[in-house]
């Protein structure tokens, strides 16, 4: 008998032991969570019920999470949405837990638990939306809202943000509008409503400026590449992106435009830009070298070249000299705090030049122009003083050049100190032949002569050989 209890005894522990390693082999550790950044989609979702966590490390096994789900019906056609952000620490078992103050100071526990490439999250208390469920790992990058920028400054530490350890000691308020696109803005007040400290957070949570004061932007956590690389303003409604219009993925106006994704959109231009203050200009005038990046933050331009300095040549750290006309590219380097970015781009150095687009080689009799000039350099026209060298041959009358007999005249415009003419050959007659193009015509009309005396040599001395050889 004793014996058989023994058995009994020995067969359940192992049956515990067994169960036990199982446990432990399928929980996650510290380690197994230090990858799991990224956006996470509700594996049941549907188009009136869905769900995304999207999930970042913040070091020390302190995780910040942000779950968006949407609860509704197919039938009502309607749909609720409900967000909530926090930091979680992972327990000794392998488990996110996190705590949820909600209605009346009520805490709601959750707890994330990771398993390969997706993490099931469990709610105990009531939240406005059930968030439970499994969430499948779907991308790296993600966005996040204004509850999950909060969320980071309370879980980065004080001596970063300069924030009182704890958060009931202070409260965040959001800007309405995020700032270029890119960053959410958030101040910190005290009890009184002083402020505290000013945030720039990234819509990626990738860094985070401290801005108290708009010409002193400093970065407490993170870094700018993400910023430096994106293609678009995540925060910027698409309504709001300046660009071509885009109806079912085509460009209006044009047939034959390449087909573009419905996003094309947001990603005409990258979200950072270095360029010239001015793209043209004019020779014997300096222009600087200037970036565009949101929320004002500070950058240097290094590593300046020109692909031709005897267009446009270096003058300086950023500035640049144009020299005679033409076009040239300039490349060089963005520095950011803990980022950099190569760049390239071109400027034209001109002349100021009158010049007159519309005017022809040939005028008909009684024909009527509208004359239209500009000056090289500058973007409207102008309205010069028009004159003819011969009234008989062409006459000027309300801005028109009138064609009156056969003849070659000369068309002149002024403007302040510039002057400009041009031929032009009204009725039957031609515009004389320039000097180089006479001396083309001869150098062709040599080597066609050429050409037949060749011809005639090679011919004439085969019928000499040929008939040399028949004699013989």
């Amino acid at each position: 008998m004793k014996e058989k209890m023994m058995r009994i005894i020995v067969a359940v522990m192992l049956t515990l032991l067994l169960c036990s390693l199982t446990l432990l082999a399928g929980a996650a550790s510290k380690n197994d969570w230090k990858n799991t950044a990224g956006c996470y989609v509700w594996t049941e979702s549907s188009q009136y019920n869905n769900g995304v966590l999207n999930i970042k490390p913040l070091g020390d096994d302190k995780y910040l999470y942000e779950l968006k789900v949407m609860r509704g019906s197919e039938e009502e056609d309607s749909a609720e949405e409900f967000v909530t952000a926090g930091v979680f620490e992972i327990n000794e078992d392998g488990d996110g837990i996190a705590e949820v103050d909600y209605q009346n100071n009520d805490t709601v526990e959750l707890r994330f638990v990771l398993k390969d490439k997706s993490i099931t999250a469990y709610q105990d208390g009531p939240l406005p939306l059930d968030v439970q469920g499994e969430y499948r790992f779907n991308e790296d990058s993600f966005d996040v809202s204004e509850a999950a920028a909060a969320a980071l400054l309370a879980g980065l530490p004080e001596k970063q943000t300069g924030l009182p350890e704890d958060v009931d000691d202070y409260k965040l308020l959001y800007a309405e509008e995020p700032v270029d696109g890119w960053f959410y803005q958030l101040t910190a007040l005290d009890d009184e409503g002083e402020v505290i400290a000013k945030f720039l957070v990234a819509a990626d949570l990738s860094a985070v400026y401290r801005n108290d004061k708009e010409d002193e932007v400093s970065l407490i956590y993170g870094d700018p590449i993400n910023m430096l690389a994106a293609k678009r303003a995540p925060l910027v409604e698409e309504d709001e992106l300046e660009g071509p219009a885009i109806e079912s993925g085509e460009l209006e106006g044009d047939e034959d435009a390449p087909d573009l994704p419905a996003t094309a959109a947001s990603e005409l231009s990258p979200l950072v830009t270095v360029a010239p203050e001015e793209a043209s200009l004019k020779v014997g005038e300096r222009t600087r070298i200037v970036a565009s990046l949101p929320g004002c933050v500070g950058y240097n331009v290094t590593d300046l070249r020109s692909s031709n300095s005897d267009i446009v040549k270096v003058d300086g750290d950023v500035q640049l000299l144009a020299v005679k006309p033409g076009t040239a590219t300039i490349t060089g380097k963005l520095l950011l705090e803990k980022g950099e970015k190569a760049f390239m781009t071109q400027i034209t150095a001109y002349e100021p030049k009158l010049e007159a687009p519309n005017l022809p080689a040939n005028l008909g009799i009684d024909e009527a122009l509208k004359l239209e000039a500009y000056v090289v350099g500058e973007a409207d026209g102008v309205t010069p003083e028009w004159s003819v060298s011969d009234e008989k041959i062409a006459v000027i009358e309300d801005g028109k050049l009138i064609g009156k007999a056969d003849g070659v005249v000369t068309v002149t415009a002024v403007h302040g100190e510039m002057k400009s003419q041009w031929p032009v050959a009204v009725g039957t007659a031609e515009l004389p032949v320039a000097e180089d193009e006479e001396e083309n015509e001869d150098d062709d009309d040599g080597f066609g002569w050429l050409t037949i005396i060749g011809g005639i040599i090679i011919i004439g001395g085969a019928a000499f050989f040929f008939l040399r050889r028949k004699r013989k």
